[in-house]
Formats: C-alpha cells, structure tokens, sequence
C-alpha cells in the first residue's frame, strides 16, 4: 500500500464516527449522490443530488447520516420543531 493510501486507513483507524462526519462536512461541496427520480410524465432519469448545507453528514446511532438537498428542502416545509435539520444543526452547535 502506498503511503498516501496509508494515512487514509491510518485516519480511519485513530479517529472517532464524530470526527468522520466533520471531515465529510468539510468536502461536502466535492460530494454529489446520483439519484432517480421521474418527471411528471412518469419518465425515469438520473439526477445529481448535493449534500446539505446547512447539516451533511451526522452520527445516527452506529451510522452515518448524509443529508442531501432533497432532504434538507423537504425538512424546511416542516415544522421547526419537527424538522430534523434543525435538530442536527443544534447537535453540531452544543
């Protein structure tokens, strides 16, 4: 293995599932998620999904959460008491 690709596993190795997610917060404008959807004539395509903004990537129990726009703007109709963004911005910020 190359010693590039050794610090990768040496980073995984010494770090904990909090500090994962504030590295995949921190490339989370270099991440796209291919998605598919239909158009409303019922017609299968692939669309290019972006991570959130406002929350990408949090712990979710022994996973990892990664939000994407779609989540983020489906949470913003919500309810801010019921919205989860704002639940893991608030996590992010204590």
């Amino acid at each position: 293995m190359t010693k590039q690709f050794q610090q990768v596993v040496d980073f995984y190795n010494t770090t904990t599932p909090e500090q994962w997610c504030y590295f995949l917060n921190l490339i989370s404008d270099r991440i796209s998620i291919p998605t598919p959807k239909n158009d409303k004539d019922g017609n299968s395509y692939i669309d290019c999904v972006g991570i959130s903004q406002e929350a990408p990537a949090c712990p979710n129990g022994a996973m990892i959460q990664i939000n994407t726009e779609d989540f983020e703007n489906h949470s913003n109709l919500l309810e801010k008491e019921t919205n989860p963004v704002e639940e893991i911005k608030e996590i992010w910020n204590s």
